[in-house]
């Protein structure tokens, strides 16, 4: 494992990537995220897939073997994936509606299963020759196709792009998992308890951190592959290297530094020394 490399070469030094999407009821994202994926210029056969769904009774699973099927039965050789893996496993954790998860008072449970649902699918499917993983939600098919490419290029040990939502004549930030620590945001903490949770993006409990999505043409830097330090990410589109992984770091269902599932992921990431960076200009879209 030691031997491979992730490096800003990436298909050319024929480097594998690990693509890892946690699903939940999520039937109606399939196709479009399948469509998505085969736009992907990277070179598909150093790509891998691999999906876990939890909790869904609205033929998630079965739709998503049967894309995997149709994909792996329609491409010519040189467009199919490497490999394709799907599980199953249940957290016994439903809402009532999609809207539901987003409510403040469920996001430490919903958290805690997010990380309990990345990690399993993690150890499942980091064989040997992984290179690079990219975290990419299910919910998130829009981006350019060059994206593994430009993303790699930059040779990060975490990097996450700008994930916004938009509609025919708007858009705004999705994300806000993306976030720099302030001098307020670490006074903040010395008065919490070692137990205690934070989660961004809810009035009722304000960080003082600063979002990715509020550092879009920041101090009018408007270059594409503008790059800022972060603490921490979310998991809507994160590229990791492999080794960041390898050496131990997991998505804690705990608290960690006050964080759960990604953010407690980048802070483990920090603590080993590993660099956490973000691209406020770089886009990714959300559905909504």
């Amino acid at each position: 494992m030691d031997k491979v490399n992730a490096s800003a070469k990436g298909y050319q030094a024929k480097e594998h990537v690990l693509i890892l999407t946690p699903f939940k009821e999520s039937a109606h994202y399939i196709e479009r995220y399948f469509d998505a994926l085969n736009r992907l210029t990277y070179p598909h056969h150093l790509i891998s897939l691999g999906f876990l769904v939890s909790d869904s009774r609205d033929g998630t699973v079965e739709k998503l073997q049967s894309h995997a099927n149709l994909v792996s039965s329609q491409q010519e050789p040189w467009e199919k994936f490497h490999r394709i893996s799907i599980f199953q496993k249940d957290f016994a954790f439903e809402l009532a509606s999609n809207e539901e998860r987003h409510k403040f008072e469920v996001q430490i449970k919903r958290r805690q299963i997010m990380a309990k649902s990345r990690n399993t699918l993690l150890s499942a499917t980091l064989t040997e020759e992984i290179a690079w993983v990219l975290w990419l939600d299910g919910d998130v098919v829009d981006y350019p196709p060059t994206l593994l490419e430009e993303l790699i290029s930059m040779d990060k040990d975490v990097l996450a792009p700008n994930c916004f939502w938009h509609s025919y004549n708007e858009e705004g930030g999705y994300d806000k998992n993306n976030w720099q620590e302030t001098s307020e945001s670490w006074e903040f903490q010395q008065t919490l308890q070692e137990e205690d949770v934070l989660v961004e993006g809810y009035p009722q409990l304000e960080t003082h951190r600063k979002l990715m999505i509020d550092m879009r043409y920041e101090n009018n830097q408007t270059d594409l592959f503008y790059a800022v330090p972060l603490d921490a990410v979310g998991g809507t589109c994160t590229l990791v290297k492999a080794k960041v992984h390898r050496d131990g770091v997991i998505f804690p269902p705990f608290p960690y530094h006050h964080q759960l599932e990604t953010e407690g992921m980048a802070k483990m990431a920090k603590a080993l020394g590993y660099e956490i960076w973000g691209l406020p200009n770089y886009l990714v879209y959300h559905l909504i």
